[in-house]
């Protein structure tokens, strides 16, 4: 199924969308099966007492095999749903041509209360035209957005929708499917008399035909046709458009012959390259234009200088070899001596030859590997154990330094919190202040300082915690609204943090507290070192072994194929050198 949407104007108005959908001469049979031609114009208005840019969204979609009336109708309630559009406010028109029939569904952009949704408008309709596909049984049509909607698919849990479509996808991006024209260059074509599908297939088959662009176009002469180089050269480098003799834009090469960008860039220059080369003797690019004037002409010449007649020839530039070195001259000479060797005299070669077999080499080079694969094991060491060991002054400073502003705000909600307290306990003294309520309402002013004090206290401990990687995401943001439940909660935080809590509220403690966690890391990193070395322990020990028995199995093979090849040497070439040469 080709699905295609386009946005109508409002500025444009109603009258040419109606005109195509509802009037279109071309159509064998027209029929409405949803709204009316008022409902479209009423629809322009609404968007232009809203000032929308877009009045109306214009969606057709041509299956490839045969819909009922009631399937279309079905398919076009399921994009008002996904596009958040009222089916009661569609219009929906079937056209028949050519034996076929295809739909338009037109939707109006305001859609009473909110505006027509239009986020990733086309692989959204591409998506429900191949799950249409899916759900009809019909064959599927690659798009150029099926990696995406297979993509969107899975997030759906539409896994087996999803493996349909994502074996539609191309291997090369610039494989996907593309449109040679779109509908609004087609419905432009139509009123200037153009048949843009039949052009089309005139322009394949022409390319199809000709045997490079040179054919090609002269073969579109001779329909009427030209191709030349496009108005956006700056932009587009290489681009060219077919017109015909009025100056009408067909389309462009690349469209209407699916040909790459790149391809059709290479024939260009080779096309380039072709009129640019001439002959090399060119007779008539050389002759100069002559005639004579006068009967004595000849006489009438000037006479040419002594130094014209007899023109010094310039000096040849003496080209001097490079001296060759002394090692150079030696082996030449050698080489030389050799080519006058006569051939009856056997050239023995520098070092006995050996030869193998290529099984045998494969052999030795699978055995190698498994060495060197074993050998990887036994190198293998704990990830931690290449870290740089921590700096303990520079880790603390850090630490202190990240916990100072944190230090600051505990201090500071403690000396309100404390300030209120006194105040309270005042107000207690005095027996005004308890009949007149003074008293109580200082209470409730401290109880309420005193679990905010709480609260960032938590946070305060939390984020000590994630200092010094206790906690491995940073501390919950501190909340202004408390209930009794996280008034218990918080009490009990401290309870159990008390030390935590002594350390950041006294500078003195806080530096044991923060030795001791330095410790406790460096600990936990060497038991974690050790433990990872004690679990590949017994791998390394199948390691070396394996190692040992494929080092024997490597030269015991490797001493009998030397005995072997040194039975050979002395019978053809005499007995073997002093040095024993190794092929591996």
């Amino acid at each position: 199924m080709i699905i295609q949407e386009s946005r109508i104007k409002t500025r444009s108005g109603a009258r040419a969308i109606t005109g195509h959908v509802l009037h279109g001469p071309k159509n064998e049979a027209i029929r409405m099966m949803a709204g009316s031609e008022w409902l479209l114009q009423d629809a322009m208005q609404e968007a232009k007492r809203e000032n929308l840019t877009y009045g109306l969204r214009h969606i057709a979609f041509n299956p490839a095999e045969p819909m009922t009336d009631t399937q279309l109708a079905e398919f076009a309630r399921r994009i008002c749903h996904d596009f958040h559009a009222d089916p009661e406010h569609m219009t929906l028109v079937i056209h028949q041509k050519d034996g076929s029939t295809h739909a338009h569904l037109i939707l109006p952009e305001w859609q009473q209360n909110h505006i027509l949704d239009s986020r990733f408008s086309w692989i959204r309709l591409e998506k429900l035209a191949r799950l249409e596909e899916i759900r009809l049984g019909h064959a599927l049509v690659a798009g150029r957005h099926d990696s995406a909607i297979a993509k969107a698919l899975r997030k759906e849990g539409k896994y087996q929708e999803a493996e349909l479509i994502d074996a539609l996808v191309p291997e090369h991006p610039a494989d996907k499917p593309r449109a040679a024209y779109t509908s609004q260059s087609h419905r432009m074509a139509e009123r200037q008399g153009l048949d843009l599908p039949q052009l089309k297939h005139l322009v394949c088959s022409l390319w199809n035909q000709s045997g490079g662009l040179k054919s090609f176009r002269a073969a579109l002469t001779e329909h009427g046709l030209t191709m030349r180089e496009g108005n956006r050269a700056d932009k587009r480098s290489g681009a060219h458009i077919i017109e015909d003799q009025d100056g009408k834009l067909i389309g462009s090469f690349t469209r209407l012959t699916k040909i790459r960008m790149a391809e059709f860039r290479t024939l260009l220059a080779e096309e380039q390259q072709q009129i640019a080369q001439k002959p090399e003797t060119d007779i008539k690019s050389t002759r100069l234009p002559f005639r004579r004037i006068t009967a004595n002409f000849y006489d009438e010449l000037p006479t040419p200088k002594a130094s014209d007649a007899h023109p010094v020839t310039p000096k040849r530039p003496v080209i001097k070899r490079p001296k060759m070195k002394e090692w150079q001259r030696l082996l030449w000479l050698q080489r030389m001596a050799d080519v006058d060797t006569p051939s009856t005299k056997p050239l023995l070669p520098e070092f006995p030859v050996y030869i193998i077999s290529i099984d045998e080499l494969r052999f030795h080079q699978k055995i190698k590997k498994d060495i060197a694969d074993q050998q990887a094991i036994l190198d293998q060491q704990p990830p931690e154990a290449s870290w740089k060991p921590l700096d303990k002054e520079k880790t603390l400073a850090k630490w202190r330094r990240q916990l100072v502003p944190y230090q600051k705000q505990l201090r500071s909600n403690y000396d309100r919190y404390a300030v209120a307290k006194q105040e309270w306990r005042d107000a207690e003294k005095s027996r005004r202040h308890r009949m007149t309520g003074k008293a109580q309402k200082l209470e409730k002013i401290a109880d309420t300082l005193l679990y905010d004090f709480l609260e960032v206290l938590r946070f305060v401990v939390e984020a000590l915690f994630h200092v010094v990687g206790l906690r491995p995401e940073p501390p919950n943001p501190i909340r202004t609204v408390l209930n009794e439940k996280d008034q218990t909660t918080l009490e009990q935080f401290k309870e159990n943090h008390d030390s935590e809590f002594s350390a950041m509220a006294d500078t003195k403690k806080l530096t044991p507290w923060l030795d001791q966690r330095f410790e406790s890391i460096t600990q936990v990193r060497q038991k974690r070192i050790e433990q990872s070395i004690e679990e590949h322990k017994a791998q390394k020990n199948r390691a070396c072994q394996e190692i040992e028995r494929l080092s024997a199995l490597l030269t015991m093979k490797q001493a009998t194929q030397l005995h072997h090849q040194a039975a050979i040497n002395q019978k053809f070439l005499g007995p073997p050198p002093s040095l024993p040469f190794s092929f591996l």
